[in-house]
């Protein structure tokens, strides 16, 4: 968990497609103080920093930075889901993908026990052979 989860968490839970927050309340979200280079707006601005990406991976940019405020702005359509809900979609797709996986373990495991057979009739049949 990044020192900017709590940002990514709060900015994917907004139902407005727009923020506009001064460090004081993006402080408060984080439950830390930023750093002195957030003063400047290249800090917030772009795409290559790990910190960035708390914003753009939740499909958010930075539109705006100056006197000691910043603006969010969504890039992508979006549905907030409560965190149950979340937690629920993601527990109901590692389940499908655990009976998918477990489905494909019993059906090699057949396909290896069909081959096995075969193996074994094969070797009573030649071995049948060189006994006559």
């Amino acid at each position: 968990m990044s020192k900017y989860s709590p940002l990514s968490d709060h900015l994917a839970q907004r139902a407005e497609d727009d923020w506009r927050a001064s460090f004081a309340e993006i402080e408060m979200v984080l439950g830390a103080s930023l750093p002195k280079a957030a003063r400047q707006p290249a800090w917030w601005i772009g795409a290559d920093k790990p910190h960035q990406k708390s914003w753009l991976d939740h499909g958010w940019r930075v539109s705006a930075v100056g006197e000691g405020m910043v603006s969010f702005k969504r890039t992508v359509a979006h549905e907030v889901q409560p965190p149950a809900l979340k937690a629920a979609a993601e527990t109901a797709s590692t389940q499908a993908h655990v009976r998918q996986t477990a489905g494909i373990a019993a059906a090699v495991g057949g396909a290896i026990a069909v081959l096995a057979g075969l193996g074994l009739l094969a070797a009573k049949v030649i071995g049948g052979r060189k006994s006559t």
